[in-house]
């Protein structure tokens, strides 16, 4: 913890105690940028699939489908935080949760604030979007129950991971109906090609993420090399690495991408793979969390590359709607 949120109080004011607590468990300016770009990219690839040989546009419900993704992401961490807060008090006792300085109640008041927000703004988008809200508020409320059966569940750590990543095709999905007004069913298959590769980007982060050295390892907390050993778990997450750059390969294909795109990818995956290297031959505590590292900034330069690509060869238009 650092020294700032060592020094606050249950007396100190409200809205630092929640700054501290954003800065420390849903940093403003690493979600904000994620959502952007990743918005931007699948919008734009959305477009270019529905309307082909039309500019890109920026319109309305661009910034309305960026707020109901930011607010997505905040819910789900608010889920994540009253699910796993018996065991966090006992393993992260120096959290500000913990602490007590921010309560569950306060993040259920702020979680359903979004969860309103998000509302509002399917509503505004038309009834293609209110169904892909809905389908993924709904997944996203089957998750905090853990499905339904979370004892079973949580002995089988890898299916866990597993189930709680799908709700990213459905987000999506949501970003498809917020541009094109249109269910997320009609999405043409190089969509849904392209957001399997999100899952296998992002399952990539989550695994890498929780990759420790056996100092680190903490009992009662699961991790992936915990259960798979750190260097296999690094193989597997090197190997949805390649995955997901295939898949994303195949899309540039088909839409007939250019260098910029190519290139991007290649360097994306060979710093990814660099990485991985170096964890492999001198692994090391920060070897290990640099495989974190790697795989966050491999998400939002990910999608920066196809946004990129697809804004050079079409262009972009800014209006009121579509």
């Amino acid at each position: 913890m650092n020294e700032r949120c060592d020094s606050l109080t249950l007396d100190s004011p409200f809205l630092v105690r929640l700054k501290a607590y954003m800065d420390e468990r849903f940093p403003l300016f690493s979600h904000s940028s994620m959502v952007i770009i990743y918005f931007l990219a699948n919008q734009f690839l959305a477009q270019v699939l529905g309307r082909p040989g039309e500019a890109l546009q920026i319109g309305w419900f661009t910034p309305v489908g960026m707020l109901f993704l930011f607010c997505i992401f905040f819910h789900l961490r608010v889920f994540d935080e009253h699910k796993d807060y018996a065991l966090d008090i006992v393993h992260y006792p120096d959290r500000v949760l913990s602490r007590g300085l921010i309560t569950l109640t306060h993040l259920k008041l702020l979680g359903a604030a979004a969860i309103v927000i998000e509302l509002v703004c399917a509503l505004a988008s038309g009834w293609a979007a209110v169904v892909a809200a809905g389908a993924t508020l709904f997944f996203s409320w089957v998750m905090l129950h853990e499905f339904f059966v979370p004892d079973w569940l949580r002995s089988h750590f890898i299916l866990y991971s597993i189930a709680h990543m799908l709700i990213m095709p459905l987000m999506t999905a949501t970003i498809f109906s917020f541009t094109m007004q249109r269910p997320f069913w009609e999405a043409p298959w190089l969509f849904w090609a392209y957001a399997a590769a999100d899952f296998f980007a992002f399952s990539n982060w989550e695994i890498s993420r929780k990759i420790r050295m056996p100092e680190d390892e903490i009992e009662g907390v699961d991790s992936y090399s915990k259960h798979l050993g750190r260097f296999t778990a690094g193989y597997i997450a090197m190997a949805l690495r390649v995955l997901n750059t295939i898949l994303a390969w195949i899309v540039g294909v088909y839409l007939g991408l250019g260098w910029l795109y190519y290139g991007g990818l290649i360097a994306l995956f060979l710093a990814c793979l660099g990485g991985f290297l170096h964890f492999r031959l001198a692994p090391s505590r920060s070897t290990a969390k640099n495989l974190e590292a790697y795989g966050g900034a491999y998400i939002v330069l990910f999608y920066f590359v196809l946004a990129a690509e697809l804004f050079r060869i079409h262009g972009v238009t800014f209006g009121v709607g579509l």
